[in-house]
């Protein structure tokens, strides 16, 4: 032992080689520690992957935010956990994105960003080869105030995800130059990641936006068109706004409004334009819910809904997308109708009937309604008499009778059926155009009667300061139609309907001169009318005093609903 060693310590060569040795296994240990499933922290942002950590490659990763201009390149990895909160990248322990999806980035960009530095460098997230997405710092490339900043932004993705990047890089590939050590600075954050359905388009949230790739602004339209390997064939437009026009194949809407526009009615889906003040824009994929689910749609949808789309050829049953308790029927013909409907009417509104169930023999030589409303109440009368006393239904009544509960319009209780929520309106495509056009407003008003009672209180408002010679004149006529005029309700939501079934410019002429036109046919009604002007060929007292009903109610729907008479939507074609 040389004096001054250790006892126990090797000295010269062999101390020198056991030192490296050691210094080799730490190094070796670090290695490996940077390269295993202890590299990096896991994100600190919102991940929506269960069963997957995503882990940031770098503090700044982890944290989710991307320095600007500083822009240092942020780096993630996916990992799977077992129960413990272990994790793994072992081959197949990925996340895999489905067939149809988008991946959304939820982000935001706060500081002060020269606009030339973002008219030069832009925002990238990189899924792998093939796949780089530009982000938009704004809303400037869709037209709007550059002030509205990003909220989420889909791409579509499918398949394994590893990981992904999100970098600065100019249109050359180029980063921008890095600035360090300068006081204050911007950042893009990194708040959440998830999977969702594919949409493409764009919608504003408050003070941000969501938008998608393969959206974007011409010089008078905005137009979505992905390229083929993106696209959906069923696919579902929604859009909303004031006064916008919007679009795909064959149809073209004019609203103000939210609507959403099943793909059947679309024709071909891409691409979509839209112009106007929109607030969004958006194709989504779509199929129809199996018959006899009620497809959503807005009654001027449904006037035009190709009936080569219906999933039954008889009918097809619709939810009224705005007042979903709303159910709307469409049949082929009147005789589908009658076999759905025609008891119906009779038990709850014809004169002589009400109350009771007829046979199929004794209405086989009567007309029932060309077009159809009634309210969950009567419905649960109906169906519950029927059942309590064994009535012999047909296949189409009882059809109805499990659309209505599935829609919960009808409810089943200890002491038989009862009424729930909503109602059920109808018109047919036997109808021609301009009729079903005034068939679905009325039927559409009577089905806001039923569910609002606000609008009922209008309605009997409205009837209570009716003058005594026109309030003589629409009873006559309710009559002279077959309703049971001593039923006030009945009466109060007729009248309301008929001065909404057309545009208020029409009630003059309408009320004026050809409903008292068919009274003075008769005898016994003629009576029942107020002086004629034989010079002019109408009734004045009843062209002025149903033209200020028309008037009165048509303002009332207006500011409630937006609407007005002759029209229960916010869209034309």
């Amino acid at each position: 032992m040389k004096p001054g060693s250790a006892p126990g310590r090797p000295s010269g060569r062999a101390g020198r080689f056991l030192f490296r040795r050691r210094l080799a296994v730490f190094l070796f240990f670090c290695l490996f520690s940077s390269l295993s499933c202890g590299r990096g922290k896991e994100a600190v942002f919102r991940v929506s992957f269960p069963g997957f950590g995503l882990y940031g490659l770098s503090q700044e990763a982890s944290s989710g935010l991307l320095g600007v201009p500083d822009s240092q390149k942020l780096d993630y990895e996916f990992r799977s956990r077992d129960g413990t909160g272990a994790s793994s990248r072992a081959e197949g322990d990925l996340p895999v994105i489905p067939p149809g999806s988008s991946l959304e980035i939820v982000y935001s960009v706060s500081g002060d960003i020269p606009r030339e530095l973002k008219d030069s460098f832009f925002p990238v997230l990189d899924l792998g080869p093939g796949a780089l997405w530009e982000l938009p710092w704004d809303a400037s490339f869709l037209g709007f105030d550059e002030s509205l900043s990003p909220s989420a932004y889909a791409v579509p993705a499918a398949g394994v995800l590893e990981g992904f990047s999100v970098y600065l890089s100019g249109a050359e590939g180029r980063a921008p130059p890095r600035r360090r050590g300068e006081e204050g600075g911007a950042f893009l954050r990194i708040e959440g990641i998830s999977v969702v359905p594919r949409r493409f388009g764009f919608e504003k949230k408050g003070g941000g936006f969501f938008a998608s790739p393969f959206v974007l602004k011409t010089a008078d339209a905005f137009v979505i068109d992905p390229p083929p390997g993106y696209r959906f064939e069923d696919a579902k437009l929604l859009a909303s706004g004031t006064d916008f026009a919007a679009g795909t194949g064959n149809f073209r809407l004019d609203a103000t409004g939210a609507f959403s526009v099943p793909f059947p009615a679309l024709g071909d889906p891409f691409p979509a334009s839209a112009s106007g003040g929109l607030e969004r824009f958006v194709l989504v994929h779509s199929q129809p819910p199996p018959f006899p689910q009620p497809v959503p749609a807005d009654p001027r949808i449904i006037l035009d809904y190709p009936r080569e789309s219906w999933r039954d050829p008889r009918y097809e049953i619709f939810r009224w997308e705005n007042f979903p308790s709303i159910l709307i029927l469409d049949t082929a013909d009147y005789g589908v109708q009658d076999r759905l409907l025609k008891r119906l009417a009779f038990f709850v509104e014809k004169a002589g009937f009400r109350g009771r169930l007829a046979s199929d023999r004794e209405l086989a030589g009567l007309h029932g309604w060309n077009a159809h409303d009634y309210r969950a109440e009567d419905l649960a009368r109906f169906f519950d008499t029927a059942e309590k006393s064994g009535f012999p239904l047909l296949s189409e009544e009882r059809e109805l009778l499990a659309v209505l509960f599935d829609a919960g319009i009808l409810l089943r209780t200890d002491g038989g059926i009862t009424d729930g929520e909503g109602a059920v309106i109808s018109v047919s495509r036997e109808s021609p155009g301009y009729l079903r056009e005034l068939f679905m407003a009325h039927e559409g008003f009577h089905g806001l009667f039923f569910i609002d009672s606000e609008f009922r209180d209008f309605s009997r408002s409205r009837w209570n300061g009716l003058s005594p010679e026109a309030r003589r004149f629409i009873l006559s006529f309710f009559d002279y139609q077959h309703y049971d005029i001593n039923d006030e309700y009945l009466v109060i939501n007729e009248f309301m309907a008929h001065c909404l079934q057309q545009p208020a410019s029409r009630a003059a002429p309408y009320f004026g001169q050809t409903l008292p036109g068919r009274l003075a046919a008769s005898a016994r009604r003629r009576g029942d009318l107020p002086p004629k002007d034989e010079a002019a060929g109408n009734w004045p007292l009843l062209a002025r005093a149903f033209r200020a009903e028309a008037e009165a109610f048509s303002a009332y729907v207006n500011e409630r609903w937006g609407f007005a008479a002759g029209k229960v939507s916010g869209a034309r074609r």
